[in-house]
């Protein structure tokens, strides 16, 4: 019996820290993007102490990534069973629509705020290598999906099979990209806009508009050669080491960043740094900024020319907190900087304001030491409040942003410059100025008498035997 207790305690045990990791590693993903995110961390993030955690639970990031895109499954899977049992016209598109729509917002709208998991598939989702491991296998295929994706076809019953399949591709990528707009917006001010109802008749038009020629066969190509198959080999073999390089870069900088804050939390009593996030460009928004400016499409070129490739994004309280962390992290010895812009100091015409550092840090591989140059963005909490809103505008508006909202936005700026040092006038007179707080005793873990005596004794021993 007592062996029984055991057992379920051990199992309890594994349960909690299994649901702990899953949590984490959804959160991280959803805000950095899959390959960002070490195993360390997400451990880290789950407040367990055993670094091999995801390992022992998972075996592999990629069946860590599938168990959470599971866990949301059947909740999913339930309220469109319900939805399909509910459409009164099979005939009608809409309702159809209507039911791969809601059985997704429905489920995020009874998570626990804030939520992550349409961040999360949206990141899954940009990334083909993963997009397989959420819900696309058709062996997992439920009753209810294969009741909705019957339905379309009964709606559209001339569309051809390969349109039909470009139009299932593009209506998820609307749902998972307006999913995850949707549940940011609630993350950041509570609410959000209605918006289901207008994203449903958005997917309707994508699956009624005319085929044209995408209907036409296409035309017969002759087989690749052995020559462009080897290129194509060798291209993505080199492309996957070249985006590893820049992945190691981010986690190099991740780890400095955080041996800075428990450093100043325990050395100097005070933490500087609020948040820390990180993101990788994509392989596509990479090639398109070198189309875009024109480089030559070489590895060698778009280390060269693209400084943007890693990105680690530090958030402070005060923007004399900004200056100390630059001055903290490039004054490493490994880090070499490349290039400072001070847009505190200078901020853009539109109001932005940051301290953007470009460095390189060494990589360490198997076969030695590479150079990788990382983005860093250190801001304030008001300034990334503004940046934040001013980019979700600049992209509505698809970079022509009327004259009224500019005037506005810059105004803002204004006012959130106003309060970044108003909040650092209150805070040096409740707790003096910021560098005051070197000049206090660190907040050390403290030897006890007893742990010090044992020393005193050690050293004394120690210098007898010395002397002798």
């Amino acid at each position: 019996m007592a062996e029984g207790m055991v057992k379920r305690r051990r199992d309890e045990q594994a349960r909690g820290t299994r649901e702990a990791l899953l949590d984490a590693a959804e959160r991280l993903f959803a805000e950095r993007g899959v390959h960002a995110v070490s195993n360390r961390q997400i451990v880290e993030a789950a407040g367990q102490g055993n670094t091999a955690a995801v390992g022992y639970h998972f075996g592999s990031k990629e069946a860590l990534v599938g168990a959470i895109a599971e866990r949301h499954s059947a909740s999913i899977d339930r309220i469109r069973a319900r939805l399909v049992a509910e459409v009164r016209d099979e005939d009608d598109l809409r309702a159809w629509v209507s039911v791969a729509v809601r059985s997704v917002s429905e489920h995020l709208a009874g998570l626990p705020q804030p939520s992550w998991y349409a961040r999360f598939t949206a990141q899954v989702a940009a990334d083909p290598a993963l997009r397989a491991l959420d819900g696309d296998d058709p062996r997992a295929e439920t009753p209810s999906l294969r009741a909705l994706r019957k339905g379309m076809r009964r709606c559209l019953p001339d569309l051809p099979p390969e349109v039909a399949a470009a139009r299932t591709a593009m209506t998820r990528n609307l749902i998972d990209q307006s999913m995850a707009d949707r549940e940011r917006e609630l993350a950041g001010s509570g609410t959000a806009a209605p918006g289901v109802d207008d994203l449903v008749d958005a997917i309707v038009a994508v699956w009624r508009a005319p085929a044209g020629a995408a209907a036409a066969p296409a035309p017969r190509t002759a087989p690749p050669d052995r020559e462009m198959l080897e290129f194509a080999h060798q291209i993505r073999e080199d492309f996957g080491r070249f985006m590893m390089e820049y992945r190691f870069a981010v986690d190099e900088v991740l780890t400095k960043v955080t041996i800075l804050r428990e450093e100043f939390r325990h050395l100097h009593r005070y933490n500087p740094i609020e948040h820390v996030t990180s993101r990788l460009k994509t392989p596509e928004s990479i090639l398109e900024k070198v189309a875009r400016r024109g480089y030559a499409p070489t590895l060698p070129s778009i280390r060269a020319n693209v400084t943007d490739i890693a990105g680690i994004r530090i958030t402070c309280a005060f923007m004399a907190d900004t200056y100390r962390i630059l001055d903290a992290l490039t004054s490493q010895h490994d880090v070499r900087v490349v290039a400072v812009k001070d847009y505190i100091a200078e901020p853009k015409p539109n109001g932005y304001k940051s301290l953007h550092a470009i460095i390189e840090v060494p990589v360490f591989l198997s076969t030695g030491a590479v150079p990788v140059i990382v983005e860093v963005q250190i801001r304030t909490i008001a300034m990334d409040f503004w940046a934040s809103l001013e980019h979700k505008i600049f992209y509505k508006y698809d970079g022509e942003v009327p004259e009224h909202l500019a005037a506005e936005l810059a105004a803002a700026a204004g006012a959130a410059e106003q309060l970044d040092r108003r909040m650092e006038q209150l805070h040096a007179e409740v707790h003096g100025p910021i560098d005051a707080y070197d000049a206090e005793p660190p907040s050390l873990p403290r030897l006890d008498d007893q742990l010090l005596q044992r020393l005193w004794a050690l050293s004394l021993g120690t210098e007898g035997r010395r002397d002798s």
